[in-house]
This record gives C-alpha cells, sequence and structure tokens, in this order.
C-alpha cells in the first residue's frame, strides 16, 4: 500500500478540493484503494491510499502531497 498525505491550509476548499481530485482520479481511471480526509484546527489532511506506487506518485505530484512510509 503506498498512502499519500496532504495538507490543505484552507478548510473553505474541502468540498472544491474533493471534487477536482475526484475528477483527475477519474480522468486518470485510478481507483485508490481509500480515500478519507481529517479536519485538524485550521487544516485539513488528506490521506489516499494506492496499491501502485506510479499512482500514487502521480497523485500526490498533481496535488502537491508526499507518499509518505
Amino acid at each position: 500500500m503506498f498512502r499519500v498525505e496532504i495538507r490543505l491550509p484552507d478548510e473553505d476548499r474541502l468540498v472544491e478540493t474533493i471534487e477536482t481530485m475526484q475528477t483527475w482520479l477519474k480522468a486518470q481511471e485510478f481507483a485508490p484503494s481509500t480515500f478519507g480526509y481529517s479536519l485538524a484546527s485550521t487544516r485539513i489532511l488528506f490521506r489516499i491510499n494506492f496499491t501502485s506506487e506510479a499512482q500514487a506518485a502521480a497523485f500526490a505530484k498533481a496535488f502537491g502531497g508526499a507518499i509518505v512510509v
């Protein structure tokens, strides 16, 4: 499993960001095994798991995230 974490400092953009991510995933024909987020103070942390390292890397690059080991 390859986990991508993305931090979003602006919680006002949560819905817009999720929609953008889902559109991107669909266009790439990627299907993450899990897609979740948590709210912490003034930021949001997305955690998305992929079975493919290449897909995880592409998603992390597209959204400014990082693969977490």
